[in-house]
């Protein structure tokens, strides 16, 4: 998981087409995820929150990439 800060750095920084993974695992219940499972409930739903924002704002595209059970790449691509 990327930190917010760091999103916000690549928001400022990306050009049309360019590609963040912030978070891999499972983020609507990290508690379950097979890599790297956390209690931390509060860091992965701002987070969440936080991407969603910006998609909502049209700054980025939003695309997940399954690669097991409880395993997935949340991606975020600049408009």
């Amino acid at each position: 998981m990327i930190s917010i800060k760091k999103f916000d750095e690549w928001i400022n920084q990306s050009k049309p087409g360019s590609k963040i993974t912030y978070y891999r695992g499972y983020i609507m219940a990290p508690y379950l995820q097979k890599l790297s499972p956390t209690t931390d409930m509060r860091r992965s739903e701002s987070l969440r929150k936080h991407v969603y924002k910006a998609y909502t704002h049209d700054l980025v595209t939003l695309v997940q990439q399954r690669h097991g059970e409880l395993d997935y790449e949340y991606i975020a691509v600049r408009k």
